[in-house]
Formats: structure tokens, sequence, C-alpha cells
């Protein structure tokens, strides 16, 4: 077992004044780490994948610390594509000689670290019904933003902390309105869900047509690839864990 310590250096001279500076940090109880140089091709291959279990190629998400890609090459850029458990994915563009980190979770690695949308994260829905004792919200009518893993709060119904979307009904990713989805939580350190179901409020959690406020939630990051743009560039790939 063994720490890891990071440190970012930024020297920059102007007008005869460093502007530069230095930030650090430690990371303690690493037992392993993954360093590899891979060529990417200019087609997607999955530089690290991450599940419950270590497997070849895959990384225990609970464990994960630190994540390090360095684009090695002296011309061309690359793509890196990080995907999540709901299958979402945004693209990056990583230029030559240019190192990107992914900031795992210091307590849970990387659960509930990523989400993205094809439409603002943050927004509300005044359709949809609530039920007391029920962890469904049914009847929505106009949102087609509405994805799994988004953080959940109504204006009338008494909601469980820290709800989120689960199973969404009549839409996939955003694409189509949604109609109706599941409310559940998620343990911080396994990210294992759980239902959560509407509570009895004084003024009554049976609401037709209440404003529900969504927000950015997380899901758990499962897969980085990459693509490069032209011939095969070298990356240096180096993952730390627990």
């Amino acid at each position: 077992m063994a720490t890891l310590n990071v440190t970012h250096i930024e020297s920059l001279t102007l007008n005869g004044q460093e502007q530069g500076s230095t930030n650090s940090f430690s990371v303690a109880g690493i037992n392993n780490i993954d360093k590899r140089i891979v060529s990417v091709p200019t087609s997607e291959i999955t530089l690290v994948s991450f599940s419950t279990a270590v497997a070849a190629g895959t990384f225990n998400e609970a464990n994960v610390r630190y994540i390090r890609i360095t684009n090695k090459d002296a011309t061309n850029h690359l793509y890196l594509v990080l995907k999540n458990e709901y299958s979402n994915e945004c693209c990056l563009k990583l230029d030559k000689g240019q190192t990107f980190i992914y900031n795992a979770d210091l307590a849970s690695g990387v659960i509930d670290t990523m989400l993205a949308n094809q439409v603002a994260l943050g927004f509300t829905e005044a359709t949809g019904d609530t039920a007391d004792g029920s962890d469904d919200v049914t009847n929505i009518t106009a949102n087609g933003a509405i994805i799994p893993g988004l953080r959940y709060t109504h204006d009338n119904a008494q909601t469980v902390a820290n709800s989120s979307v689960g199973a969404v009904t009549g839409a996939a990713n955003g694409v189509s309105a949604a109609t109706a989805h599941t409310l559940v939580t998620r343990n911080a350190s396994t990210g294992a869900e759980s239902v959560a179901n509407i509570a009895s409020h004084t003024s009554g959690s049976s609401d037709t047509n209440g404003t529900s406020t969504y927000a950015a939630g997380f899901g758990d990051l499962v897969e980085i690839t990459a693509e490069a743009n032209s011939g095969a560039i070298t990356v240096e790939v180096f993952v730390a864990s627990t």
C-alpha cells in the first residue's frame, strides 16, 4: 500500500512576473496501478473499462482513484469518448502533447461521477402525477429531456433525499419525450439503486401536474474509448486504484 502524489505545475512569465502556480494532492491507500502505452488507430478502441468486479482490461469502479491519459503524438489529436452506465456519452478532443485527467471520487471511485444529456441538465417540468407511497411519476406530457440519473425534487410531494430518475418510459436518453419514470436512491459507496417511494405529506403527496425539478445527477463511468484523427497515435494510460 502506498500514497500517490500528484503535482500540477504551470510556469509562465509575463512582464517579468511569474504567473504560474503549483497545486498538489495525495491519495493514500493505493494498492494497484496500471500503466500502458497504447497505439490508437483511426477507428474507436476501448482504453479502459469499469465495472463492479475486476476483469481483463476492466477496473473495479469503486476502487479507482486516479486516471490519466496523455497524447504522446507531436502532430495529431485524438478523441476521447466517456460513457456512463446509462449509455450517455460525451466526447473530448485531446490535442498533441496534452493530458486528460479524470477526477475519481476519493471515497467511491468512478461511481456516480458522470452524466451527459443532449439538452440542459437542469429544468422544471409542470406535468406529471405523483402518488403517496409510490416510486412512480406518471402522465408526463411535455419534456423530452428526462434521462436516468437526473436528481429529482417536487414542489408538493415529499420525496426521499437525493432521489433521482430511475427507469424511464417513453424515452431513450432524452431523444423522445418521457411519459413516466421511477424514482431511486443510490448507495454512495457501491452505486446500488434502491426504490425511493414518495412519503405522505401534510398537504398530500398525490398531486396532478405538480412541478417537478430535475437537476444534474450522476451515473457510473463505465468506459473510456479513443480514436485518432490521423494515423496511429501513441497514448499513455495510467490508472491507480486501492
